[in-house]
């Protein structure tokens, strides 16, 4: 059970009064927080029992008289201290354990919660920790977040069928263990992405999946996707297009010579780790590549031989070639790579 699953459930039995939130959700740390605080303090009494401080207005008395102070209008008091660093707090390490000792109990009226900021460890004495109940949420697994994204959808009232919310999963790469992508910017991406299907008016769903890629990855990278797909689809008409729609904004075109050619290694290399009786979940692993990648171009290679997928990336590899010995300019280069696959 993960911390953010233990959070939820432990509401059945009541939270602890002395709680620390941390871990790299910082998102989830500042909903569990205003979920204790809307359970524990009523609307109309919250500026009178909620005390929230941080490093500049901490001090020990400040804390201590919060929480001895009693609740006004019923409910609970809640003091929350907001923490990047929690170093400072060493010099009054012995008069705060000394002080939370009297409000351990669960039916205390007063609560308690260290919200730390950073994704760095939980910097206070052991002694300390043993008091408070420690929540650290970590990245949403795959169930939760599906489930996560669904939620937040049916509270902006709009509806993404399940296939667009799993594209938007993988196409962010929010599973990924090395990927910084968290919920704070998937929050920011789902707004963007329901204000753009909102003003072009789309419900298709491939019509969602384009909107999602331009704001996930970015208009100009959405396009360079687009490309590979059209490529290994041998759609040489289109690859062009898109390929002049790519143009003017690439100050570089080799970045766009190495994703082609990539690309190509990589379904390459996944036909012949097929025929070694290699799936594609430990294909992608053996190869180093991001999981959504790889399966994509296993996806769009499926009716392509290896023998072709050979011949295609041979043709990529004189892509510069054929701009170094001055046969062609670097764009004429690119087309003719694409109007000769």
């Amino acid at each position: 059970m993960t911390d953010y699953e233990r959070f939820v459930n432990d509401a059945k039995n009541g939270y602890s009064n002395l709680l620390i939130f941390c871990g790299k959700e910082p998102y989830l740390s500042a909903w569990a927080k205003d979920r204790i605080i809307k359970q524990n303090i009523e609307a109309s009494a919250r500026l009178m029992n909620l005390t929230e401080l941080d490093e500049l207005s901490y001090s020990f008395s400040e804390l201590k008289q919060s929480m001895e102070s009693l609740p006004i209008l019923g409910g609970r008091r809640v003091t929350v201290l907001n923490l990047s660093d929690a170093a400072f707090l060493k010099s009054d390490n012995d008069n705060i354990i000394g002080l939370l000792e009297n409000y351990k109990d669960i039916k205390n009226d007063n609560v308690l919660i260290l919200n730390f900021l950073s994704t760095d460890k939980v910097n206070i004495s052991v002694k300390m920790k043993k008091l408070f109940t420690i929540y650290e949420f970590k990245k949403l697994r795959d169930e939760d977040l599906f489930s996560f994204i669904h939620r937040q959808l049916k509270k902006r009232k709009v509806f993404i069928d399940d296939k667009s919310i799993r594209h938007l999963i993988n196409v962010s790469g929010y599973l990924e263990r090395e990927s910084d992508y968290d919920l704070r910017k998937l929050i920011s991406d789902l707004d963007k992405i329901i204000s753009y299907l909102n003003q072009m008016e789309i419900t298709d769903s491939d019509d969602i999946k384009a909107a999602i890629d331009r704001v996930v990855l970015g208009y100009q990278e959405s396009y360079v996707f687009s490309l590979i797909d059209n490529m290994f689809a041998k759609n040489t008409g289109k690859s062009i297009e898109i390929f002049n729609n790519i143009y003017p904004l690439e100050k570089d075109l080799r970045r766009i010579i190495a994703l082609i050619i990539s690309s190509l290694e990589i379904a390459l290399s996944i036909k012949q780790l097929e025929k070694d009786g290699v799936n594609i979940s430990e294909a992608v692993k053996i190869l180093g590549v991001n999981k959504f990648r790889g399966e994509t171009i296993k996806k769009r290679t499926v009716k392509l031989s290896e023998r072709e997928i050979k011949s295609m990336l041979m043709k990529a590899y004189r892509i510069e070639e054929n701009q170094r010995q001055g046969i062609f300019d670097s764009k004429t280069s690119v087309e003719y790579f694409f109007g000769t696959i």
